[in-house]
């Protein structure tokens, strides 16, 4: 039996951490004291993001990834006899009455994965935390491992979430344009 090739074993590897990267646990702690786990990020309210803790996953675990409902965009696809004229073609009615219709769950992704980026960028620490940090850092004894606002899965990087959130935000912006420029043509007599 043959030895596998390095560049083989280097695949399955990074195959394998691609896997676990996606595998996260989430803690935070509510005004009662009372600690709450997820592995939905889109689950955490708003206002816990900053003391939300991203902890990392078991070997073999698997998060469960739910994704958001659209429920905005199924009225988008059933309004389709209103989108085309008679011989067939997107009228620009039509076309302006479907962007609007798909806009509100576009916004709403876009809401979900801001939070999935903040969450990956690190965390907000307590001022017990950052106190702590400044005395270690004042006598030159602070390490990467202290300090508070980094967040220290080595499995979770910001990098993917942002570039996620950047490509719905321009789709977001583009249908915004869009829709501005159907309306000053519907508007303003331009058919």
């Amino acid at each position: 039996m043959p030895i596998p090739s390095m560049k083989l074993v280097a695949f399955l590897l990074a195959l394998s951490m691609s896997t676990l990267a996606q595998a996260a646990t989430y803690q935070w702690q509510d005004e009662q004291g009372v600690t709450h786990l997820t592995d939905n990020s889109d689950s955490i309210p708003a206002r816990y993001l900053n003391r939300t803790k991203e902890l990392p996953s078991a070997p073999g675990q698997v998060a469960r990834e739910t994704p958001a409902a659209s429920p905005a965009a199924a009225p988008a696809a059933s309004s389709s006899s209103a989108t085309t004229g008679a011989n067939g073609a997107t009228t620009p009615s039509g076309e302006l009455q479907s962007i609007k219709q798909a806009l509100p769950a576009k916004k709403q992704e876009l809401a979900r994965l801001y939070r999935k980026w903040s969450i990956a960028k690190g965390r907000t620490p307590t001022a017990k935390e950052v106190e702590e940090f400044e005395k270690k850092r004042a006598k030159g004894k602070a390490t990467f491992e202290d300090n508070p606002y980094i967040n220290k899965n080595p499995l979770s990087t910001p990098g993917v979430a942002r570039l996620a959130y950047h490509k719905k935000l321009e789709e977001v912006r583009k249908d915004e344009e869009r829709i501005r420029q159907l309306e000053l043509d519907l508007g303003g007599g331009g058919r």
